[in-house]
C-alpha cells in the first residue's frame, strides 16, 4: 500500500491515525504525509503506543509457548519414569508378600476307577472279505 486513500467523510485526524498505523506495519507511506501527520503531538504519542505494543505483543508470543514445551516434556518424562517405578514396586511388594503368607501344600492327588461291568460282543459281519496271498494280498516288510 503506497498510499493510504479515505473517503471525503473521515477527518484529517483519522488519516494521520491510519498513516502511523501503516508505518508501523511496515507497509510504505507517504514521507510527505507521514511528515504533517507527525506534526501533531497525539500522533506522535499513537506511533510510540503502537510500537511499544507490537514489541511487546511479538515478545511475549514468542518466549512462554517455548518455555511450556520445555517444562512439559521434561515433566511428562519424570510422569512416566514415576509410573513405571510404582508398578515395579506394586509388583515386588505383591510377590514378596504372597512368598511369606503362602505355605506349601502337597500336590493334589486323583484317584481314578474303572469298573467293567458288561462286556460287549463285536456284531456279526455282513460281508467277508477273503484275503489269499500273492492275489489279491502281499506280504510287507515294515508295512512298505
Amino acid at each position: 500500500m503506497a498510499k493510504i486513500e479515505m473517503p471525503p467523510d473521515d477527518s484529517r485526524i483519522e488519516q494521520s491515525y491510519l498513516i502511523v498505523a501503516a508505518l508501523a506495519d511496515g507497509e510504505p507511506v507517504d514521507s510527505r504525509a507521514l511528515s504533517e501527520a507527525l506534526n501533531d503531538p497525539a500522533v506522535r504519542e499513537y506511533l510510540v503506543d503502537v510500537i511499544a505494543l507490537r514489541q511487546a505483543v511479538g515478545l511475549v508470543g514468542a518466549l512462554p509457548a517455548s518455555e511450556h514445551r520445555k517444562r512439559r516434556a521434561i515433566w511428562s518424562a519424570v510422569g512416566w519414569v514415576s509410573a513405571a517405578a510404582a508398578i515395579l514396586v506394586s509388583l515386588m511388594t505383591g510377590y514378596v508378600a504372597g512368598q511369606q503368607t503362602s505355605e506349601p501344600s502337597p500336590a493334589p492327588a486323583v484317584e481314578t476307577v474303572i469298573t467293567i461291568e458288561n462286556t460287549s460282543v463285536a456284531p456279526r459281519p455282513t460281508r467277508i472279505i477273503p484275503l489269499r496271498p500273492g492275489v489279491n494280498w502281499t506280504e510287507t516288510i515294515g508295512g512298505k
